[in-house]
């Protein structure tokens, strides 16, 4: 297998992208990196709502759901994006600096191109947070 392959599945795909035992993260916060071997990876903020946050870098994405605004993992797992890409500059450097931490400080941000590109827009607006 490709290990830059992602899946696009259409809006009216019927399949669950739920893996089987595991919960789906809903995500608040978040960015879309590129890593240098082609694999894409979101990192979002772990308890956001705790005055503390951590970082987390997924694994590599292999499938997105448009209609659903979900993506799944090679791990399982799958997250529900719940708007646009963190736009927040400070929110931004700390999750930047936070896969820096985690070993992807090579990796390209492609955030607002992949979110454009897939149409993840649609019911969202920019700024919106």
């Amino acid at each position: 297998m490709n290990p830059s392959a992602t899946t696009v599945c259409p809006s009216d795909s019927t399949e669950s992208p739920d893996a089987e035992g595991l919960p789906r993260i809903q995500v608040q916060s978040w960015r879309l990196i590129r890593a240098p071997v082609g694999t894409l990876h979101l990192v979002t903020f772990v308890d956001a709502i705790a005055e503390q946050a951590a970082v987390r870098v997924s694994s590599a994405i292999t499938a997105v759901h448009r209609g659903r605004v979900v993506v799944s993992t090679s791990s399982g797992s799958t997250y529900e994006l719940a708007g646009p890409a963190e736009e927040r500059e400070i929110e931004r450097e700390v999750l930047r600096a936070g896969a820096v931490r985690l070993g992807m400080g090579r990796a390209v941000d492609v955030s607002l191109l992949a979110w454009d590109h897939a149409h993840f827009d649609r019911g969202f607006s920019r700024g919106s947070n």
